[in-house]
């Protein structure tokens, strides 16, 4: 099935990309062309999905626990515990008077980090003048995969932080291959997040900064998470518009049963939004996000069955056509449900479930 689905896959690209695209003009008109992002002055259209590194758990270590960046870097994490990105954390973690000292730690955490570790290396750095004595440090190691900005409120926040790597990085892969997150945290950031996706060809992702949000905000915070609909839904929006990765809140919660289902809960509710990712404060996290990231087997099982059939149906001229489900009911299978397909596989691929 699976070797069906994926050379049906591929019968179908030719017909798709002579489906129209529309873009709107770009926000962006005030930013420098040396500093924009060179293939999305415009938003990215919509097409066939492409396999990317994924970015489910995003765990944030602190960098003034030696043992925890030991454990973390060094291999003490194994199996389902770990993440997709290992996030070495300088700022809200890291009490003033031991940044100093933080630095050191997790630039000496990164040099000594095996090169077979699984995880990307990211780091979060402070806002402000602070974040640029923390890159000082961090852009001496090569062994950095992204960063993670706080605070971003206006596209000029991050762009210093772009005009630095490229003027002060002695290493030249840092200029290409180094991304950005960008941390959105207040109604300002959100207001500012169109500018904020495509003001650098640097820029990876979006996340939300859920407290900080809410205290900015003056929003109560809720189990039902309600208060933040809108603010997640921006998110995902102008994440996907741009094509970059959406990262969801952090769960505070991280022991017992309770715990645990706030985090099932957290996680299912987030992919269904549109996330592709989630924050997690605690290693015991790690597997729940990296699980309800991931297509499950129904999902791929039901995306190969779509790829394979509608390639059949095309063969003969059919525009969209039934497929039949397990519980004998059938669902009307067009060109956008051949999309979701194909991005369930990409999906997949990327997290090595095919």
């Amino acid at each position: 099935m699976l070797e069906s689905g994926l050379r049906s896959f591929a019968a179908c690209q030719a017909a798709f990309t002579a489906l129209p695209h529309r873009t709107c003009p770009s926000p962006t008109s005030f930013i420098s062309r040396r500093a924009r992002r060179p293939y999305s002055a415009h938003p990215v259209s919509p097409g066939l999905p492409t396999a990317q590194t994924p970015q489910r758990a995003l765990l944030y270590v602190p960098g003034s626990n030696e043992k925890a960046l030991k454990k973390a870097l060094g291999g003490g994490l194994t199996g389902e515990d770990v993440p997709d990105v290992v996030t070495l954390d300088l700022e809200d973690s890291v009490r003033t008077e031991k940044k100093s000292e933080a630095r050191r730690l997790v630039r000496e955490a990164l040099e000594s980090a095996p090169d077979d570790l699984k995880s990307k290396r990211f780091v979060r750095i402070n806002p402000g003048q602070a974040g640029l004595d923390d890159l000082e440090a961090v852009l001496k190691s090569r062994r950095i995969d992204g960063l993670i900005l706080p605070k971003v409120n206006t596209a000029q926040d991050l762009l210093a932080v772009h005009d630095f790597i490229d003027r002060h990085s002695p290493h030249a892969e840092h200029k290409s291959s180094l991304r950005l997150v960008a941390s959105i945290e207040s109604p300002k950031a959100l207001l500012n997040m169109q500018e904020i996706a495509s003001c650098s060809d640097k820029v990876g992702g979006l996340l939300f900064g859920a407290e900080d949000y809410c205290a900015a905000s003056r929003l109560i915070r809720t189990p039902s998470r309600r208060e933040m609909l809108f603010a997640r839904s921006s998110i995902v929006t102008i994440a996907h518009a741009y094509g970059l990765a959406a990262i969801d809140l952090v769960c505070v919660k991280y022991k017992g049963d309770e715990a645990q289902q706030i985090l099932e809960d957290e996680c299912k509710e987030g992919r269904e939004m549109g996330f592709t990712g989630k924050q997690a404060i605690h290693p015991a996290q790690v597997s729940t996000i990296q699980r309800a990231f991931a297509p499950s087997p129904a999902e791929i099982e039901r995306a190969q069955a779509i790829l394979a059939q509608y390639a059949e149906a095309s063969s003969i001229g059919a525009g969209a056509y039934g497929l039949r489900n397990a519980d004998g009911g059938v669902d009307m299978i067009d060109a956008p449900m051949l999309l979701q397909a194909q991005s369930i596989i990409a999906q997949a691929e990327a997290a090595g479930l095919l």
